[in-house]
C-alpha cells in the first residue's frame, strides 16, 4: 500500500505543476470551465450552457465534478482543473494497484509513473476536460472485464463493470462500451481461424469504413462475433459472469435520471446533438476539420504517447512470459480493438486512443518484469524509436520559445529539453541492454523534463498571455451598466475571464442588434476582426478605447486585442443591417 501511496503523491504533485499560474488554454479547457462557471452562477444542475448558449457537445460529470470544485475553492484555473488532476491520480494509483499485484514489489511504482509521465495523459490530466473523468472508470470497467473473460470474475466484478461503464457514459457518452465491445471483437478475431477469403474480405470491409462509410462497417464482423459468442461455451459464461440481468438496470440507473432531466429541459435538443453531430457525424465526417490520413495513431503515438510506445513492440512480444499468454492477448485486444475502431472514426484526435494507453503500460511492465537482470535486451527497432522520439519531444520547449519570441526563457527551454535528450541518448547508447534501466531512466528523465516545462518555463510564458491581460483590462474599464461583449471571438478560453454574463457575436447583425437595444457595450475583437468591421459597418463609429498586445499561446504566436465601443447619433448606422433577430 505504501507503494501505491507514494506513486499518488508523486503523480500528483506532477500534475498539480502549474496548474494555478498557466492560463486556462485552448477551445477545449476554455468552454468546459467557463460552462460550469455558467451553470453554477445560474444555480442549474441540468443543461449547460457557454456564453448563455446550450452546450450539448459532451454529458454532465465534468460539469457536476468542475462545479463542486468552484464551490469549495472558489473559480480560478486550479480549482478548474482539480477535477482531471484527482481522476488523473487516482487512475495511476488502481493501475500502479494492479501492476504490484500481478509482478510484484517495484512494479507498481514503475507502471504508474510511466502512465503519469506518457504525454498526452500527463497533459490531460493538467485540464480542465472531460478525459481523465472518463478515463478513471474506463480503466475499472476494462480491468473488471478482463476478471470476467479470464473467468476470474464474480458479482464484484459485474458491479464495477456496470458502475464504471455507467459513470464513463456521464462523463463521454458512449466510448467506455465502444472500448469493451471493440476490445471483445479483436478478441474474436485473435481466436477465429481466417481462411485466406474471409481475411481479404475483411480487409475491403475496413477499407471501405476507413475510406468513408465508418465504424458502421464493423456491424457485420459483430454479429458474427455475436453469434459464436452464444454458440460456445465460453462466450456463454461470460455473459452469465457479467450479471446482465442486473447490470443493465444498474446502468440506467446511474444515467437515466439525468438524461431524462436534460431532454426534458432542452426538449430533446440535447440527445440530438449529442448523438447525432458529436457521436454519428464525427464518425462519418472528419468534424471541425479533424481529418487525418488512416494509420495516423500509430504514427503520432511515438510522441503523443511517449515514452511508453517505444517500447511496445518488444513487450507485446515477450510481455505474455510475465502475465501469461491469456492476460497478454487481452491486452493486446484492449489496445488493437479500440485502435481498429478509431481508424474508421474519421474525425482523429490524438487524445482518443488515451483509453487503452494503461494496457501499453502494463505491458511494458510486464516485459520489464519478465527480462529480470539478466535478461533479454532492448531490440533495434525500440532503441531507434526511442532516439527519434526522444529527441523530437525534448525539442518542444526550444520550438515554443523560438516561434514565440520570448528570449528570456531560452534557458528554462534548453535545461528542459536537455535533461530529455541527454537521458534519450544515455538509455540507447548505454541503458539498452537491460530492459528495466531502459524503461526506468526514460521514464524519470520525463518526468523531470515535464516538471520543468510545466513547472517553469509555461508559467513564466503565461505572465505574458493575451486573455488574461485583455479581461483585466476590460475590468478597468467597465463602467456601470456595460455589457462585455466578444465580437469573433476566436479563443473561447477568453471568456472565462471576463464577467460570467459576456455575449459572444460572431456576425454584425448581432452586434448591431445589441447596439440597437440601448445597452452600453463593451467589445473586445482580435485587431484584424476590428479592422474588417470598420471597412463593413462604415455608418457606426468604432471608438477604440485601448489595444492590448500578448501571447496567443494557443497558436505560439504574439496577437493583439482590441477594445471599443459602438457609437452612433442616428439611425443611419443601422441601414441595411437587419437588427429584428441577433444571431450570435
Amino acid at each position: 500500500m505504501v507503494e501505491i501511496i507514494a506513486v499518488g503523491v508523486l503523480a500528483c504533485a506532477l500534475f498539480l505543476a502549474g496548474t494555478a499560474e498557466i492560463p486556462i488554454l485552448g477551445l477545449d479547457e476554455g468552454r468546459f470551465s467557463q460552462a460550469a462557471r455558467e451553470m453554477v452562477h445560474r444555480g442549474d444542475l441540468v443543461v449547460p450552457t457557454f456564453h448563455g448558449e446550450g452546450r450539448y457537445h459532451k454529458p454532465i460529470l465534468i460539469y457536476w465534478c468542475t462545479m463542486a470544485s468552484y464551490s469549495v475553492f472558489g473559480v480560478n484555473e486550479r480549482a478548474a482543473r482539480l477535477p482531471s488532476i484527482v481522476a488523473g491520480t487516482l487512475t495511476v494509483m488502481l493501475l500502479a494497484w494492479t501492476a504490484r499485484r500481478r509482478f510484484g514489489a517495484g512494479a507498481g511504482l514503475l507502471a504508474g509513473m510511466l502512465l503519469a509521465v506518457t504525454v498526452t495523459f500527463h497533459v490531460q490530466a493538467k485540464a480542465c476536460t472531460a478525459d481523465m473523468v472518463l478515463l478513471l472508470p474506463t480503466l475499472a470497467a476494462m480491468l473488471a472485464f478482463e476478471a470476467i473473460v479470464a473467468g476470474s470474475g464474480d458479482w464484484r466484478s459485474a458491479l464495477v463493470l456496470w458502475l464504471g461503464l455507467g459513470l464513463a457514459i456521464l462523463a463521454k457518452g458512449p466510448i467506455a462500451p465502444a472500448w469493451i465491445g471493440a476490445t471483445a471483437l479483436a478478441l474474436w478475431a485473435f481466436d477465429s481461424h481466417w481462411q485466406p477469403w474471409q481475411m481479404a474480405a475483411f480487409a475491403a470491409l475496413l477499407l471501405a469504413g476507413a475510406w468513408s462509410l465508418g465504424p458502421a462497417v464493423l456491424v457485420v464482423p459483430a454479429g458474427l462475433a455475436l453469434r459464436d459468442l452464444l454458440r460456445s461455451p465460453t462466450g456463454r459464461r461470460v455473459v452469465r459472469d457479467m450479471r446482465w440481468r442486473w447490470g443493465f438496470p444498474l446502468l440506467a440507473l446511474v444515467v437515466m435520471p439525468w438524461v431524462i432531466m436534460v431532454e426534458w429541459a432542452t426538449g430533446g435538443a440535447f440527445l440530438r446533438e449529442a448523438l447525432g453531430t458529436h457521436v454519428v457525424s464525427r464518425s462519418v465526417t472528419s468534424f471541425e476539420s479533424h481529418g487525418f490520413f488512416p494509420g495516423f495513431y500509430l504514427v503520432t503515438a511515438p510522441l503523443v504517447a511517449f515514452p511508453w510506445f517505444v517500447f511496445s513492440v518488444d513487450a507485446a512480444r515477450r510481455g505474455s512470459a510475465a502475465v501469461g499468454v491469456a492476460t497478454a492477448r487481452y491486452l493486446v485486444a484492449w489496445l488493437v480493438g479500440p485502435l481498429v475502431l478509431l481508424e474508421l472514426v474519421q474525425t482523429k484526435l490524438v487524445h482518443y486512443w488515451l483509453p487503452s494507453y494503461p494496457a501499453g503500460v502494463l505491458l511494458v511492465v510486464a516485459w520489464v518484469s519478465a527480462a529480470g537482470p539478466r535478461g533479454w535486451t532492448t531490440g533495434r527497432w525500440s532503441r531507434t524509436l526511442l532516439l527519434i522520439a526522444g529527441l523530437v519531444v525534448s525539442a518542444v520547449p526550444l520550438a515554443v520559445v523560438r516561434l514565440m519570441h520570448v528570449p528570456r526563457l531560452w534557458l528554462a527551454a534548453a535545461i528542459a529539453s536537455a535533461v530529455l535528450a541527454g537521458a534519450t541518448v544515455a538509455v540507447v547508447v548505454a541503458g539498452w541492454r537491460r530492459p528495466v534501466r531502459a524503461v526506468s531512466g526514460t521514464t524519470a528523465a520525463t518526468a523531470v523534463f515535464l516538471a520543468l516545462v510545466f513547472g517553469w518555463l509555461m508559467p513564466d510564458l503565461a505572465t505574458e498571455s493575451l486573455p488574461p491581460r485583455a479581461a483585466r483590462r476590460t475590468a478597468e474599464l467597465l463602467q456601470p451598466g456595460d455589457r462585455v461583449v466578444v465580437f469573433k471571438g476566436r479563443d473561447d478560453d477568453l471568456f472565462f475571464y471576463l464577467p460570467v454574463d459576456t455575449r459572444a457575436c460572431q456576425r454584425l447583425e448581432c452586434l448591431a442588434a445589441i447596439s440597437a437595444a440601448g445597452e452600453d457595450v463593451l467589445v473586445l475583437a482580435r485587431s484584424r476582426d476590428f479592422e474588417i468591421l470598420q471597412d463593413e459597418w462604415p455608418e457606426a463609429s468604432l471608438e477604440e478605447v485601448d489595444r492590448i498586445g500578448g501571447l496567443d499561446l494557443n497558436r505560439a504566436r504574439r496577437d493583439e486585442i482590441v477594445v471599443f465601443r459602438v457609437r452612433w447619433d442616428e439611425p443611419a448606422a443601422l441601414r441595411g443591417v437587419d437588427t429584428r433577430q441577433a444571431p450570435s
